[in-house]
């Protein structure tokens, strides 16, 4: 025999209680933009193109915030600014 629960009850039950929590990703996300494009003024999806061996329109899209970052992509970004800061023993490769 199956008991029926009214409909307010059921919302009752199903009502989660959640803290907001920033969205962390997407702050780096918008940091790590904000980076690349000081990097390289001119042409910066381009560039991260070609260090991260990715296509320009994957990498608009890491800039317009509309995909996450790659990892190949944001170790391009890291290997850039340690290579302008002098840290040039530094190599970045990809995981096998």
């Amino acid at each position: 025999m199956r008991t029926r629960v009214s409909t307010a009850r059921r919302l009752e039950q199903s009502t989660i209680a959640r803290v907001a929590v920033p969205d962390d990703e997407r702050l780096f996300a918008c940091v790590l933009s904000d980076v690349a494009r000081m990097l390289w003024p001119q042409k910066t999806a381009a560039n991260i193109a070609a260090c991260a061996n990715c296509s320009v329109r994957a990498a608009e899209f890491y800039l317009a915030g509309q995909r996450e970052w790659s990892g190949a992509a944001v170790a391009a970004v890291v290997a850039e600014v340690l290579k302008r800061h002098g840290m040039r023993n530094i190599k970045v490769a990809p995981r096998r």
